[in-house]
């Protein structure tokens, strides 16, 4: 498996690839190859996503001497329709 990148980096790297693919120059061969690091790009960016919000669910402070403290996120709607 590929090395983790930064989010950041990884979005501007999928931006270009976009790009690549839709100015219709490139083979086919490189517009497979360029889609199949887009693809991977975009799991490692899903994934870091998916963490960061698992971590902002479960942080909710800190104790005294300033460890996180944690606990299961409750997401309801706080305002009913």
């Amino acid at each position: 498996m590929a090395k983790p990148i930064v989010f950041e980096t990884a979005m501007k790297e999928l931006e270009q690839i976009v790009r690549v693919l839709e100015d219709g120059e490139t083979g086919l061969d490189e517009s497979l190859a360029q889609y199949e690091k887009g693809v991977g790009l975009l799991k490692q960016c899903y994934a870091q996503l998916q963490q960061a919000e698992l971590r902002i669910q479960q942080l909710t402070g800190e104790t005294a001497d300033g460890q996180a403290v944690t606990a299961e996120f409750n997401h309801a709607a706080t305002k009913s329709r």
